[in-house]
């Protein structure tokens, strides 16, 4: 049965937030317990989930049940302690009831994690409202900007502090904007310029002086680094580079140039006719923390570039694309212990040369609902979905082979874990079909050494940073959650909306596609044994207050066989190419 929301139905806004809010507070709350709350007694043909809260009971009941926990649900009431039962359709007031039954963090967290809430909430509806006078996305550039409600499990996916409405309406991606930015001109002295392929690099800096559109007299002498205008202000207002603007040794630019624009990540905007992304620093507090560019995380990218670029055959091998970051640049300070840097001024610069086939488009942006209908925005791009089975399982089995297998090869022959989830991955299309993986945004990879170090044939080489290097296990870890739990369970769960197959038809599809590879010691076979995968708390993170180090919580793997054993909750087979085991 196709469960897409009605275009008629009232709000269908209010109802994805709901379902957004129930689905991550049940991740978060009962990990590991949500098949056995799926089994409830049945009232009118529709299964019940019945859960005690207090002195009150929530019920629920399922209009589509998810194996990866992207559940819709048709009605969620309240009864209280005198049997009383009030429909609960308003996500503010859902929140409030949910935050309620919650022990993380003190009372203060939750209160402060409420408001945030809320906010985010009313910023989805502006959006919403602005978007639904816009037919829905099916270009490259409207994917990018078309994120209304985000991100799926997480209670703050549009929560920006800092914006004031008219910021709303000037910068942010959801309302279609385009915009010019404002530059610092800094003596080269002054800066602190990172690259790991310098003629790369070079190029890419000649591409970003002439979207400035400054003159060439104005720049002479002078390193450029590109600013967001909100971010403009902030530095215009900062006590410790005053002395700096007032001697003229560091100039502000209003304004000029190219109009760049804002991507899904509202900080990174795009110079299309460049060729080029810029990875931009926004004290804005965007979901639960602000988005700086540290010294270090240009460095991580820089470096797994140039990591990326040791093991290039391997990454051809395995059948995907990576975007380049070629290099970085930030403002450096003299801070109380010695040379210290401004992270509120660090940027990088990133590829954003496609070749010559299909543009590719966000995930995240295939996958967002249109605010009018509900219905993804991978309708646009493959609307024969809607044929059922027929279309869905030839199309699944595509995406298999061109997003997670690619992925799946890349990790287990060089070491390498992409942070491939949904915003970071693009994908072009031929004749509706998926047809080529693009991944960007290289600070989230992690590497596992002895697997790299034997795919460059450098054992022992030391010249790349340490922070590249992670624990086998973690770095497995990583690989599950952003590729698995983040981006192929959503895909997943998108095309059974779209198709009205049951998800779990499309789940033993791709493990059908990963079995003839899944021999023992692969990725793949470590995969199809893991009995549970670890997704993000970020609700409880956020509770305490550890947005940037959040906690995992362990939930049953789709793929996994049903004569797997359930082992214990932090249980995930390591792949034998990574923990050394041979067969």
């Amino acid at each position: 049965m196709n469960d897409l929301i009605d275009p008629a139905t009232p709000a269908p806004a209010d109802g994805l937030e709901c379902d957004r809010l129930l689905n991550t507070w049940l991740r978060e709350c009962f990990p590991g317990q949500i098949s056995s709350m799926m089994r409830q007694p049945v009232s009118d043909g529709q299964p019940i989930l019945e859960l005690p809260l207090g002195a009150m009971c929530l019920r629920a009941t399922w209009r589509r049940v998810s194996p990866s926990g992207f559940h819709g649900f048709d009605s969620i009431t309240i009864e209280d302690a005198a049997g009383e039962r009030r429909a609960v359709t308003n996500p503010t007031r859902l929140a409030e009831i949910l935050l309620g039954q919650c022990d993380t963090g003190t009372s203060a967290a939750r209160t402060l994690v409420r408001e945030r809430i809320e906010a985010s909430i009313e910023a989805s509806r502006g959006h919403a409202a602005f978007l639904s006078e816009h037919p829905p996305a099916s270009t490259a550039e409207a994917m990018e900007q078309s994120l209304w409600l985000g991100h799926p499990f997480h209670p703050l996916a549009k929560s920006l502090g800092g914006f004031g409405p008219g910021d709303v309406e000037t910068f942010s991606p959801e309302r279609r904007v385009r915009f010019r930015l404002s530059w610092l001109l800094a003596e080269p002295e002054a800066v602190d310029l990172l690259s790991g392929a310098s003629d790369a690099f070079a190029s890419a800096r000649e591409r970003l002086q002439a979207a400035s559109g400054l003159p060439p007299h104005l720049l002479s002498g002078r390193a450029l680094l590109p600013c967001h205008p909100w971010q403009a202000e902030r530095l215009r207002r900062r006590p410790d580079l005053e002395r700096a603007f007032e001697s003229r040794s560091l100039i502000l630019t209003g304004p000029s140039g190219d109009a760049a624009l804002p991507t899904s990540s509202v900080r990174t905007v795009w110079f299309r006719d460049k060729g080029l992304f810029v990875k931009l620093a926004l004290e804005a507090r965007i979901t639960n923390f602000s988005r700086v560019n540290t010294y270090e995380q240009i460095a991580r990218s820089v470096a797994s570039t140039a990591a990326l670029l040791r093991v290039a055959h391997k990454v051809a091998e395995a059948g995907l694309s990576i975007l380049a970051e070629p290099g970085g640049g930030i403002l450096r300070r003299q801070g109380p212990d010695g040379p210290a840097h401004h992270p509120e001024t660090g940027f990088l610069l990133r590829d954003a040369a496609f070749g010559e086939g299909p543009e590719p488009f966000v995930v995240a942006g295939l996958l967002e609902p249109d605010p009018r209908s509900g219905q993804a925005n991978l309708a646009t791009v493959s609307a024969d979905l809607g044929r059922g089975v027929l279309e869905a399982g030839p199309w699944i089995a595509s995406y298999t082979d061109v997003v997670l297998l690619p992925l799946l090869r890349l990790f287990e022959t060089t070491g390498i874990a992409l942070e491939a989830h949904a915003q970071n991955s693009l994908v072009a299309f031929r004749n509706g079909r998926p047809s080529r993986l693009f991944v960007r945004d290289l600070e989230g990879a992690a590497v596992e050494r002895e697997t790299f170090e034997a795919a460059c044939g450098r054992p022992g080489d030391g010249s790349l940073s340490s922070a590249l290097f992670y624990e086998r296990d973690v770095v497995w870890r990583r690989f599950l959650y952003y590729v698995v739990v983040n981006h192929f369970a959503h895909a997943v769960s998108t095309v059974s909306r779209l198709s009205g197959v049951a998800e779990s038809e499309l789940w033993t599809i791709t493990r059908q596609r990963l079995e003839p590879v899944a021999s023992r010691g692969t990725a793949a076979r470590a995969l199809l044994a893991t009995p549970r995968l670890p997704a993000k708390a970020n609700l409880f993170s956020c509770l305490a207050d550890r947005g940037e180090q959040p906690d995992f919580v362990m939930i049953p793997n789709p793929l996994a066989a049903e004569q797997t054993p359930q082992g214990p909750p932090d249980e995930i087979e390591t792949p034998d190419i990574v923990a050394r085991i041979m067969a």
